[in-house]
């Protein structure tokens, strides 16, 4: 009697499915309600897949599975796999932009929100009026997963995203400026690099927030600035600076939008930190995809001018 072949090659897109969802909830339970189908009917295809991949693929643990290193390398292949197929069964050979009602998911930091947001949503809304737009936020480590399993359509800001089928697009080139409040005795005349390491420094801790860079210029002159405050956002520094003599390096275009929202103002760092560029990030399955390429085009047209 001839033995029927076990192993990956034999796995049907029902056990494909049921791995990602694992994958992407974390639990059996989860990716049971994502499916819409029971408990043991995801506990049945596990089974079948650590049988064809001789691998646990996820371990248990208290707060979630947690993939082995097998499982992790099928998740990166797998939700590839899902997100073409969907691409392909989802997307029609033409957009029309006036009549779709399409939702993209477009993932930036805080900070992207409050500069990139309102042109992008301003373009969407004069000629696609019915398509939908969610952000989220993502870390270094998840992006470039998200837009392989298409989680997220893309990916806007300056993360320097590397992995297997990511394409990049350069936006705008942008600088880092110190903002304060108006009247500050700092900036009076003009911030000197003295008054710079004196004064009391607000420090985004995000990874975005180009704190590194600034420590970094710095440490190569020998020196350090006196942070007295670390926040997690962006979005508390304009009340913040504008109620107290606290100061904060950020990206010019942020510092300028902070001018506009209180009495803030903005000078340049008397150190030397390079330049650095804002792009938008995809995964290569998209490359074709009508509704991706037309948003791509207008994140392109929204952002590039700023």
């Amino acid at each position: 009697m001839t033995r029927s072949p076990t192993g990956p090659a034999r796995l049907d897109l029902n056990l494909i499915r049921v791995f990602v969802s694992i994958y992407e909830t974390g639990s059996v339970t989860a990716a049971a309600s994502r499916m819409f189908v029971t408990q043991p009917t995801i506990s049945y295809g596990l089974a079948k897949l650590r049988e064809a991949f001789h691998d646990p693929l996820f371990v248990r643990t208290a707060d979630r599975m947690i993939p082995t290193a097998i499982g992790e390398a099928a998740y990166r292949k797998f939700s590839v796999a899902m997100a073409t197929i969907a691409s392909a069964i989802e997307s029609p050979q033409e957009f029309v932009p006036a009549s779709s009602n399409r939702r993209f998911r477009l993932a930036m930091s805080d900070i992207g929100e409050l500069i990139f947001l309102p042109p992008i949503y301003a373009r969407v809304a004069a000629s696609a009026p019915q398509v939908e737009i969610e952000i989220v936020q993502a870390t270094i480590d998840d992006a470039a997963k998200w837009l392989a399993s298409g989680k997220v359509d893309l990916v806007i800001g300056n993360m320097q995203l590397i992995g297997e089928g990511i394409r990049r697009k350069g936006l705008f080139r942008e600088h880092y400026e110190c903002v304060l409040r108006q009247g500050h005795p700092s900036a009076d005349p003009q911030l000197t690099l003295a008054r710079f390491i004196a004064a009391r420094h607000v420090m985004v801790t995000s990874p975005f927030s180009g704190h590194a860079l600034v420590e970094n210029a710095l440490r190569q002159l020998s020196v350090s600035r006196h942070i007295v405050m670390q926040i997690l956002h962006f979005t508390i520094l304009p009340q913040l600076l504008a109620s107290s003599d606290l100061m904060a390096t950020v990206p010019s275009r942020v510092g300028k939008q902070f001018a506009q929202l209180a009495p803030l103002q903005t000078v340049p760092l008397p150190i030397d930190i390079e330049p650095f560029e804002v792009g938008m990030y995809w995964h290569e399955f998209q490359d074709d995809n009508p509704a991706h390429m037309w948003m791509r085009g207008l994140v392109d047209d929204a952002l590039s001018p700023l």
